[in-house]
């Protein structure tokens, strides 16, 4: 629909007009330069058999992942130090909890994988045990003011133990098809806390480069943050920002004139996606990681990094979450805070503007359609080949580890 687009391209124009003239040819340049690197999303023929389309990567997580029952209600409900020590301790997860989800990327006009993602599964794909699992993060990082420190060298080893599980599989494949995925740049990426990347940088492995780490928000920045970063954009084949989100007085700041957030509300009448007051990974500390990623480039053009938009701000931008309600209820929101709704995107188009001209891409941390975002492509149209999407057609289903040799790498794309 133009409504959304008119209205982007309002808020674009009022606020970009001095700055996207200056942008518009340094991100071309940018887009030009980097289509080489892009892999399996932009793939020669030669590498095709890896440019999974969406619909077929999906559908084979679906039917492969279908047997797996839910996790345990027991298990489930347990205290933080009980799920440390019965569940992650004895290692009863299915492949020790290490699981992938796919994120695609549009080549022409069809979506295909371009990264897996380790997430948490115990035995049902689409969900970690909650409130367990949750409740345990937060009792071992910096998400509690007070972190248990066992709980907190449980949480690091959790983390190194799917790097080695990782670089393990990987190990497995024969040389050919290594470096097919290296050639194709389609990595596996890990989850780790600014914490735990020293010591994730430490661990001996042997498939770095076909490795990724997504830097998490659970943990506040420790001193030598900026310098870890620049050793791990050397080491791993990527390194990249997870879950950034605005604060209110940050996106409030983008408005034509004053206005009272309030946030969206469920068909219940309760709070929905609110943004914060404070937030770790809000926009300043993603620009100082964009920073840190062009002294990267700049002594290396061939690192990589992306800016992942959480599920909360990915509502705001583009009006979608993973609730089956969002769509509607963001609908409204819009149509009710007109002027919040503006102020929310074009602060939105402002980060995704900075990161482009850096070099870097963009991951929507939700599933939507094209439609949905075709007017951001109209306002930046170097997010074109640099945008990915989590899921996709497959929802918040991930696929055990140990599938993807026999379940991804060998379908025909």
């Amino acid at each position: 629909s133009r409504g959304p687009q008119k209205a982007a391209e309002a808020c674009s124009e009022a606020l970009f007009a001095p700055t996207l003239p200056q942008f518009s040819a340094a991100l071309r340049a940018a887009a030009d330069e980097r289509r080489p690197h892009i892999g399996a999303c932009g793939a020669s023929p030669a590498l095709q058999g890896l440019a999974l389309p969406e619909a077929l990567v999906s559908e084979r997580l679906r039917r492969r992942t279908a047997g797996f029952a839910g996790n345990r209600p027991e298990l489930s409900a347990l205290d933080p130090r009980s799920f440390a020590k019965q569940v992650i301790e004895a290692e009863l997860a299915f492949d020790d909890g290490n699981w992938v989800q796919p994120l695609f990327k549009r080549q022409g006009d069809v979506w295909r994988l371009c990264k897996l993602e380790v997430l948490y599964r115990m035995h049902d794909a689409q969900r970690v045990p909650f409130p367990a699992f949750v409740e345990f993060v937060k009792a071992s990082s910096d998400q509690s003011p007070n972190p248990d420190p066992e709980l907190r060298r449980t949480f690091c080893g959790l983390a190194i133990r799917s790097m080695q599980r990782i670089d393990e599989l990987l190990s497995r494949l024969d040389g050919g098809r290594k470096a097919t995925l290296l050639n194709a740049r389609l990595l596996t990426a890990l989850n780790i806390t600014a914490k735990q990347l020293a010591e994730a940088l430490r661990v001996p492995l042997r498939n770095r480069k076909l490795m990724a780490i997504e830097e998490t928000e659970y943990d506040d920045e420790p001193q030598d943050l900026s310098e870890l970063r620049q050793q791990a954009w050397k080491s791993f084949g990527a390194y990249s920002l997870d879950d950034v989100k605005p604060t209110v007085s940050e996106f409030s700041s983008f408005a034509a004139r004053p206005f009272t957030y309030a946030s969206p509300r469920t068909p219940q009448g309760n709070s929905y996606k609110a943004l914060p007051s404070a937030y770790r990974h809000d926009f300043a500390f993603a620009r100082r990681f964009i920073q840190d990623f062009k002294k990267a480039r700049a002594q290396d053009p061939s690192v990589e990094a992306d800016i992942k938009l959480d599920e909360e701000f990915c509502c705001y931008l583009i009006g979608v979450g993973h609730a089956p309600f969002s769509r509607e209820v963001m609908r409204k929101w819009r149509e009710d805070h007109p002027e919040a709704s503006a102020a929310a995107r074009s602060a939105g188009l402002q980060l995704i503007m900075e990161a482009l001209a850096a070099g870097m891409g963009i991951t929507f941390e939700v599933s939507f359609e094209d439609s949905d975002v075709q007017w951001l492509l109209e306002a930046l149209p170097a997010l074109e080949g640099r945008l990915l999407k989590q899921g996709g057609l497959s929802g918040s289903v991930a696929l055990p580890a140990s599938f993807i040799a026999d379940d991804l790498l060998t379908l025909d794309g």
